[in-house]
């Protein structure tokens, strides 16, 4: 008697497994979490120490960020001394304005990495993987 119900009880648990699997959906790309930390360079020149710095929170993904919206008061020809990535999705940078063209890099700033030393004029963070999540209702049950 017990074979059947052992069996019995298998079937319900691989059907079961078998509707959580088929309800899996995908839920939009992870938001970057985290810092990035960007430093101004001016025409005048100066040094990486005294130059000015922000910190961005919590950036936004696909979000392009130049110089003039992260240093509203810069004068004219500044551009990004370096930027630090500590955030928990890749960035790409730019030599352009307004991440125009291709990447200074093709390989995007992953964390803990920096760029520093060239003329960038802006940067995007990339929007993370998607993530796959189970559906929080119960399927309906088939007679």
């Amino acid at each position: 008697m017990r074979t059947p119900l052992a069996r019995r009880t298998g079937l319900c648990l691989a059907a079961a497994a078998a509707v959580a699997l088929a309800t899996t959906v995908t839920s939009p790309a992870s938001a970057a979490y985290g810092k990035l930390q960007v430093v101004l360079a001016t025409p005048e020149g100066g040094s990486a120490l005294t130059a000015p710095r922000k910190v961005i929170e919590n950036p936004v993904d696909d979000h392009c960020y130049t110089v003039k919206e992260v240093f509203p008061d810069a004068p004219a020809g500044s551009t990004f001394l370096s930027v630090h990535n500590a955030n928990t999705n890749p960035i790409y940078v730019y030599e352009t304005d307004a991440c125009s063209g291709s990447p200074a890099d093709a390989t995007p700033l992953s964390i803990g990495m920096s760029i520093l030393g060239r003329p960038l004029l802006s940067f995007k963070v990339k929007a993370g993987p998607e993530i796959p999540s189970m559906l929080t209702s119960s399927p309906t049950r088939q007679p």
